[in-house]
This record gives C-alpha cells, structure tokens and sequence, in this order.
C-alpha cells in the first residue's frame, strides 16, 4: 500500500506566494499549474471541501491575470508578424500593461491553500480514478469534436488536465495526452483572444481585422490538429486489463 505524502503542490506555492501577490507574471503561470496540479491530488487526498474551496478560489483569481498575459503574448507575436509600425507595437504594450495594472487591482487573492496529505492508499485511488476517466474522456472527446460550442471544447480540456496530473502523481504521462493538451490550449488562447478582440472594437482597432482573421486561421487549425490527434488518444484512454492479466 503506497504511504502518505504532503501535497507537492501547496509547498511549491509556498516561495511563490509573495511575488504572486505582486502580480509577477511568472509566478501567476505556476500558481494556476500548481492549482490544476492540487485539483489531482485533492481527487486522492479526501482533504475535504474547505482545501478543494482554497485551490479553486486560487485558480479563480489567477485566471484573469494569466488569460491577459497569454492573449498579450499572441497579440504582440502577431503585431511583429504582421510588420506593424513601431508606434503601433508601443502604443499596444503600454494598453496592455495599464489593462494588466487594473486587472491586477481588482483582483482578490484568497488566503494561501494550507497543505494537507495524500493519504496512506493514494495511488491505488488514482489508478481507481484514472480507471473511470477513460471512457467518460472518450465519449466527452467525441462530443466536443461533433460540436462548436467552444465552452465543450474547454470543459473536455479541463477535465483531460485533471487527467493528466493524475497520471503524472504515477509516473509518466503519455505524449498522446500531452499533445492534446496542447493543441487544445491553443485552441483555448485563440478563443479568449478572439473574445478580447470583439468585445473591445477600440482595440488595434486600425489591425483589428487582420488578428481577428490570424486568430480565426489559429483556431481552426487547432481544431483540426485535435481532430488529428484524437484516434491516438481514444486508442490510449481505452479500458486497460488489470496488471495481473497484462504479459510482463
């Protein structure tokens, strides 16, 4: 029976909480990891609803700083990549930065998720977990593929992320996961990127047209990549026999 351990993800958000509160860029990114990364661990923690109450009111502040930083990465990437002038790139880096600055003010950091165990017995509750996944990710996977609601799409990746750090508490992750994460993701940017651009028609509103059209370009190339990658991932989510059955 595997021992208990402390949750890895509330003591690597321990140094970070500082700069975090700061609105450092960086430690935003690893807070909303860490919190995905807690969301597995709580899955086989049985720490209670008071701790799963903490990760989520974490992972619900971070979220808006973090979306604005990556949907200013793609925006900036795409500015250099559409050769705009200078003045153009100077005038969008310091909006954003003030957009950023008002983010960060408004936001409310909760208290800092104390840590808590993975009881003795965890990892045969992953595997238990992981167990039930597999088919309910399949047939999630193939409803969003059959559909354009962009909030399907984004509820499956959530639920494969949860996923994959629940393999990750055990070992490898398998490059089928991963590489749908990926392709998912940026799927996911291109929409909330996409969402910037027309609720806010002032915006670039001289390039407007040409990132609206790039971001379109991006989101159903990311749609297609996951189309690609689908039959590899249904082949490696598929009910797996028991160890005892399995050829050495």
């Amino acid at each position: 029976m595997s021992k208990s351990k402390r949750s890895a993800a509330a003591e690597k958000l321990k140094p970070l909480w500082d700069d975090l509160r700061a609105g450092d860029p960086r430690a935003v990114h690893e807070a909303r990891k860490l919190s995905r990364r807690a969301q597995a661990e709580l899955r086989v923690a049985n720490a209670g609803k008071k701790a799963e109450r903490a990760w989520r009111e974490l992972r619900r502040a971070a979220a808006p700083l973090r979306d604005h930083d990556v949907a200013g990465e793609h925006l900036r990437s795409a500015l250099l990549e559409l050769d705009v002038p200078t003045s153009t790139l100077a005038y969008f880096d310091q909006t954003w930065a003030e957009r950023r600055a008002a983010l960060l003010a408004q936001t409310t950091w909760p208290e800092r998720p104390t840590s808590f165990a993975l009881a003795s017995g965890w990892k045969g509750r992953a595997r238990r977990l992981l167990e039930k996944d597999r088919a309910k990710l399949v047939r999630e996977g193939q409803a969003a593929l059959a559909s354009s609601d962009p909030e399907q799409w984004h509820a499956w990746r959530k639920r494969l992320k949860r996923h994959r750090y629940t393999l990750a508490l055990l070992g490898e992750v398998p490059p089928a996961v991963t590489d749908m994460l990926e392709a998912l993701g940026r799927l996911q940017d291109a929409e909330v990127v996409l969402a910037i651009l027309h609720r806010d028609p002032d915006l670039l509103r001289f390039e407007r047209a040409r990132l609206i059209a790039r971001e379109e370009t991006a989101r159903h190339a990311a749609r297609e990549r996951v189309r690609e990658l689908f039959p590899e991932l249904a082949r490696q989510l598929r009910p797996q026999a028991p160890e005892q059955d399995q050829v050495p």
